[in-house]
């Protein structure tokens, strides 16, 4: 991927960045100077940020800092700047791959009273090959920055308030393991083919969207060991329910879900197994047990199965 993902996003001045090849942001302290042709604006405080086309004269990015805003990179296909109360997501793009802004209006319009950040604007910088994503910056830290402060009643509410969430989401079903725009899914790499050498690192992998008897014959390719029945139907869930995209309160209450990037329809076994044989859902926190998230989000998770057959 070139430039890198880590670079596509650069600040100019106080209060000008470029984003892509295609956008700028900009800041300004009057609403009368917001130009005409923004795209979207929002307001921060008493300024107000927009977004208008990048045109010829916007040609400085290689002046920019990159890094003054940037708060994460994971690798070659994701990185993440904090501009104001705004965060701007990328991901490395290919065509078909969903975009995170469809899964939050599906959130948003199916099971409302799920937490997500704001969405404020997202495209695809089809040159670069990588989409944008901007979203209200949600009050509060991430589970994992704050779990050894919370006591142990805390601890089980938020558990208890992610299971009900994962409940109401996965009352909607689909016939196929696919995204809620009927496409293939990002990668799950346990449910997935290891991927060849020659693949590139930063390119995206997708798999289906596939039947229930083409999920269970996939699987059964693909591992020595005999995988588990597959039920007729698929159910939605945020398949990355770690501890560091839970959002807590000030007081201790969960306050949002963040990255969907993964959600999608997924085997009903899947909810409860993820879990527990990935790194992602343990903390990275100075704790005794690592892992005694992804074992307290499945214990209350116990009754899923008896909620989602009534």
């Amino acid at each position: 991927m070139n430039p890198v993902i880590g670079v596509s996003v650069a600040r100019i001045n106080p209060s000008r960045w470029i984003m892509g090849s295609l956008m700028v942001c900009e800041k300004v302290d009057r609403p009368e100077a917001k130009p005409a042709d923004a795209i979207v604006h929002w307001q921060d405080g008493d300024s107000i940020f927009y977004l208008r086309k990048r045109s010829a004269d916007d040609s400085e990015l290689s002046a920019g800092d990159v890094d003054a805003d940037k708060v994460h990179a994971a690798g070659t296909s994701t990185a993440v700047w904090l501009i104001g109360n705004t965060f701007v997501k990328l991901h490395a793009w290919i065509e078909g791959r969903e975009l995170e802004a469809d899964v939050m209006r599906f959130v948003a319009e199916k099971a409302p009273e799920v937490p997500i950040p704001e969405l404020v604007h997202t495209w695809i910088d089809h040159d670069l090959d990588r989409s944008f994503l901007i979203t209200k910056r949600v009050e509060g830290q991430i589970l994992d920055k704050v779990w050894l402060n919370l006591s142990p009643l805390q601890r089980t509410q938020i558990a208890d308030d992610v299971a009900r969430f994962c409940v109401a989401l996965a009352a909607h079903t689909s016939p196929r393991y696919e995204t809620v725009t009927r496409g293939a899914v990002f990668n799950e790499p346990w449910l997935n083919e290891s991927a060849p050498q020659s693949h590139p690192t930063w390119k995206p992998r997708f798999l289906g969207p596939l039947s229930q008897e083409a999920m269970q014959a996939f699987l059964t390719k693909i591992s020595t060991e005999p995988p588990p029945d597959i039920d007729t139907e698929f159910h939605f869930y945020h398949a990355d329910l770690g501890p560091t995209n839970i959002m807590v309160s000030e007081d201790g209450r969960l306050s949002a879900i963040i990255d969907w990037e993964s959600a999608a329809y997924y085997p009903r076994f899947w909810l409860a197994t993820k879990p527990l044989i990935t790194n992602a859902f343990c903390f990275d926190c100075k704790t005794d047990d690592p892992g005694l998230w992804a074992k307290l989000l499945v214990q209350r998770l116990g009754g899923l199965a008896a909620a989602l057959t009534g």
